[in-house]
């Protein structure tokens, strides 16, 4: 069934299987998408995902106690759509919406990814495809990368920030490399693998969840894959967050390895990749400040308007 016209529209110029004339590998694969007062990415998340309804067997969408129109929006997807169905989530925080679909998705694979995460025409049929080649179950959980969308310069600090982050074990150009961690909006587990870590995730609301879940995983005897050529466009509002709440949320980080014990990464992560993606921060965020979408140029007087209040947190 189509999508609704008025929620968003899928990128054009993929066809299904054009590519490769292999039969669709019989993996069923559920998408998480947790919501919380999400009405204006909410419609384009579920077009581009609803374009992919021939390896996504369903979508899955919680909400989270939403107060805007984010539940009408996807009401009107569920009624269009038996594959997209909604439930809902009162305890409020995004480890509680993430638990919750997680548990309810039915699929052997299971992706989570954010509301306002905009996946490439490709994606469904990348992931369904990775994990049909690993017939010995090599990879207990996928994950790839986010570049922002509807900014100046997209994707150069995006770049900086991975060869700054002290995770990245990539060699060169390889495809798949392993990583400890996972990236929330951009991964997939193993039902299998859900299961296994189910009682380990933390549900403190002060870490980075999806860090969490990623050690969770190599606790549990699993390895995450770091698929390269899996990307997703993400929301810019992190990066429009003030400095103090932006370094405060940062201060998750390594938290999240102390909880884990992980002394040699919290290090890691407090010598050098905080204070460097906080430098960072600051240049991009006077670069985002300065411009104007309106007319896609720079100016310093952009400076003196300040800037939202970001990204909150669920």
């Amino acid at each position: 069934m189509s999508a609704p016209a008025h929620l968003g529209s899928p990128q054009p110029g993929f066809v299904p299987g054009a590519d490769t004339p292999t039969a669709v590998p019989s993996i069923t694969f559920s998408v998480v998408v947790p919501v919380y007062n999400e009405e204006d990415t909410i419609g384009e998340c579920l077009a581009r995902l609803s374009a992919q309804f021939d390896r996504i067997t369903e979508i899955v969408v919680v909400d989270n106690n939403s107060t805007d129109g984010s539940r009408a929006v996807i009401d009107a997807w569920c009624s269009a759509d038996h594959r997209v169905r909604v439930i809902g989530e009162t305890r409020q925080g995004l480890v509680y919406a993430r638990n919750c679909g997680l548990d309810a998705a039915t699929g052997e694979l299971i992706a989570r990814i954010d509301a306002d995460t905009r996946v490439p025409p490709d994606w469904a049929r990348t992931i369904v495809e990775f994990f049909a080649a690993d017939d010995v179950g090599e990879w207990a959980a996928l994950c790839g990368r986010g570049e922002a969308y509807d900014v100046p310069l997209a994707g150069r600090f995006d770049r900086w920030k991975t060869r700054l982050h002290p995770l990245n074990r990539s060699r060169g150009e390889r495809p798949v490399t392993e990583v400890p961690v996972l990236y929330g909006s951009n991964m997939v587990l193993r039902r299998a693998t859900w299961a296994a870590i189910r009682d380990r995730v933390s549900m403190r609301r002060n870490i980075f969840e999806d860090v969490d879940m990623g050690l969770c995983v190599g606790d549990a005897g699993g390895r995450n894959a770091f698929l390269r050529s899996l990307t997703v466009g993400v929301s810019p509002r992190r990066m429009e967050t003030p400095m103090v709440p932006f370094v405060r949320y940062m201060s998750f980080l390594p938290r999240t390895f102390l909880l884990h014990r992980r002394f040699g990464l919290a290090a890691g992560s407090v010598a050098v990749y905080v204070p460097a993606i906080t430098v960072a921060h600051a240049l991009r965020l006077v670069l985002l400040r300065s411009y104007d979408s309106r007319t896609g140029r720079l100016h310093p007087r952009n400076l003196l308007r300040g800037g939202g209040p970001g990204r909150v947190l669920p």
